[in-house]
Protein backbone atom coordinates (compact mmCIF):
# COMPACT_ATOMS: atom_id res chain seq x y z
CA UNK A 1 0.00 0.00 0.00
CA UNK A 2 1.33 3.42 -0.97
CA UNK A 3 1.51 6.05 1.79
CA UNK A 4 -0.45 9.14 0.72
CA UNK A 5 2.53 11.29 1.76
CA UNK A 6 4.49 9.65 -1.07
CA UNK A 7 2.23 10.92 -3.80
CA UNK A 8 3.31 14.13 -5.51
CA UNK A 9 0.79 15.82 -7.78
CA UNK A 10 1.81 18.57 -10.21
CA UNK A 11 -1.14 20.45 -11.72
CA UNK A 12 0.82 22.76 -14.02
CA UNK A 13 3.91 22.72 -16.18
CA UNK A 14 7.04 23.62 -14.27
CA UNK A 15 10.78 23.13 -13.93
CA UNK A 16 12.70 21.66 -11.01
CA UNK A 17 9.60 20.17 -9.40
CA UNK A 18 10.89 18.28 -6.36
CA UNK A 19 9.10 14.95 -6.18
CA UNK A 20 11.26 13.43 -3.42
CA UNK A 21 14.09 15.21 -1.61
CA UNK A 22 15.97 12.04 -0.66
CA UNK A 23 16.76 8.56 -1.91
CA UNK A 24 13.57 7.01 -3.31
CA UNK A 25 12.09 4.54 -5.75
CA UNK A 26 9.82 6.07 -8.38
CA UNK A 27 7.05 3.48 -8.57
CA UNK A 28 4.88 4.97 -11.31
CA UNK A 29 3.89 8.13 -13.13
CA UNK A 30 0.23 8.88 -13.84
CA UNK A 31 -0.51 11.20 -16.76
CA UNK A 32 -3.89 12.79 -16.14
CA UNK A 33 -4.36 14.65 -19.39
CA UNK A 34 -3.10 14.49 -22.96
CA UNK A 35 -1.29 17.70 -23.89
CA UNK A 36 0.15 18.42 -27.34
CA UNK A 37 3.93 18.87 -27.54
CA UNK A 38 4.44 17.81 -23.93
CA UNK A 39 7.63 16.56 -22.32
CA UNK A 40 8.42 15.12 -18.90
CA UNK A 41 12.07 14.82 -17.85
CA UNK A 42 12.74 13.00 -14.59
CA UNK A 43 16.13 13.59 -13.00
CA UNK A 44 18.04 12.04 -10.11
CA UNK A 45 18.82 15.36 -8.45
CA UNK A 46 16.46 16.86 -5.89
CA UNK A 47 17.78 20.35 -6.61
CA UNK A 48 18.11 20.51 -10.39
CA UNK A 49 15.64 18.96 -12.81
CA UNK A 50 17.99 19.79 -15.68
CA UNK A 51 20.71 17.59 -14.21
CA UNK A 52 21.05 13.87 -14.79
CA UNK A 53 17.90 13.06 -16.77
CA UNK A 54 17.07 9.39 -16.28
CA UNK A 55 13.57 9.22 -17.79
CA UNK A 56 12.39 11.23 -20.79
CA UNK A 57 8.75 11.06 -21.87
CA UNK A 58 7.37 13.03 -24.79
CA UNK A 59 4.43 13.08 -27.13
CA UNK A 60 0.91 14.32 -27.49
CA UNK A 61 -0.63 11.00 -26.44
CA UNK A 62 1.25 10.03 -23.28
CA UNK A 63 -1.98 9.38 -21.44
CA UNK A 64 -3.91 7.42 -24.03
CA UNK A 65 -0.90 5.42 -25.22
CA UNK A 66 -0.35 3.94 -21.75
CA UNK A 67 -3.77 4.21 -20.15
CA UNK A 68 -2.36 7.09 -18.15
CA UNK A 69 -0.12 4.89 -15.97
CA UNK A 70 3.59 4.39 -16.62
CA UNK A 71 5.18 1.75 -14.39
CA UNK A 72 8.76 2.70 -13.48
CA UNK A 73 10.21 0.96 -10.39
CA UNK A 74 13.55 2.82 -10.59
CA UNK A 75 15.86 3.82 -7.73
CA UNK A 76 16.90 7.48 -7.56
CA UNK A 77 19.83 7.83 -5.14
CA UNK A 78 19.83 11.65 -4.88
CA UNK A 79 16.12 12.42 -4.89
CA UNK A 80 13.63 12.84 -7.72
CA UNK A 81 13.03 16.05 -9.65
CA UNK A 82 10.97 16.62 -12.78
CA UNK A 83 10.69 19.19 -15.54
CA UNK A 84 7.24 19.30 -17.13
CA UNK A 85 7.07 21.18 -20.43
CA UNK A 86 3.47 21.90 -21.48
CA UNK A 87 2.33 18.82 -19.52
CA UNK A 88 -0.24 19.26 -16.76
CA UNK A 89 -1.93 16.98 -14.24
CA UNK A 90 0.87 14.52 -13.49
CA UNK A 91 1.07 12.34 -10.39
CA UNK A 92 4.31 10.73 -9.19
CA UNK A 93 4.06 7.78 -6.80
CA UNK A 94 7.28 7.00 -4.95
CA UNK A 95 8.65 5.14 -1.96
CA UNK A 96 11.48 6.51 0.24
CA UNK A 97 14.42 4.18 0.88
CA UNK A 98 17.18 4.17 3.45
Amino acid sequence: MINQNNITYQAAAGVNVVVASGKAILERVIIGEDVASSTIEISDSATDGDGNVKIFLTGSALMTANGGVIEVGALFKNGITADLVNQTKVTFIWTPTA
